[in-house]
């Protein structure tokens, strides 16, 4: 999730853009609206995302076939239907059960979809780090603090523990301001 955050750089996307014969990139203007776009309806988004995490944890937790929930029973069908519409004012599609096409929930995640949203905090973190380049007017593709990302992050894999790399990254604990100051607040 993290490198995933290079390709909304306007930088990044000027030499993603440019065409295969004639060297031409997108405009300014275009290449500005597409790294702005990133942000659109991210407040429906994250509201999505945790109302599912949230029904990935009432299934989990449940011995169903029917759920409590507000104090009402629901079954998984009405439930999901239910959990959605209230966390993002907006009724999904009449006769619909899109959990049944949300492979997370099926996968052995079992109730741990809400760890995505971590995921998405520490990589906020992380690349801040590159972010304060562009903000010195510096590339984001930054050699040594690369090889930094790579020796600190990707290196250990698992046999360091996840807040131990990340101190070792950022020379501090890790953060949800970078998340929340980029994400929520555009």
């Amino acid at each position: 999730m993290m490198l995933e955050n290079f390709v909304w750089c306007p930088e990044i996307l000027r030499r993603l853009s440019r065409h295969v014969s004639d060297g031409r990139c997108l405009s300014d203007e275009t290449i500005d609206a597409l790294s702005k776009s990133r942000f659109l309806m991210t407040g429906y988004s994250r509201c999505k995302y945790l109302a599912m995490a949230l029904y990935d944890l009432k299934v989990h937790s449940g011995n169903g076939p029917e759920y409590e929930f507000d104090g009402k029973m629901y079954d998984a069908v009405k439930l999901y239907n239910v959990m959605i519409e209230k966390y993002t004012g907006i009724a999904p599609t009449t006769g619909s059960f899109a959990a049944a096409s949300w492979f997370h929930l099926l996968m052995g995640y079992d109730a741990g979809y809400y760890g995505y949203i971590y995921s998405k905090t520490y990589a906020a973190d992380l690349f801040s780090q590159f972010e304060e380049l562009s903000l010195e007017d510096r590339s984001v593709i930054d050699c040594d603090l690369g090889r930094k990302y790579h020796e600190m992050i990707l290196s250990p894999g698992a046999t360091l523990d996840g807040a131990t790399m990340l101190r070792n990254f950022l020379g501090r604990d890790a953060s949800k301001d970078a998340f929340t100051r980029r994400d929520l607040t555009k």
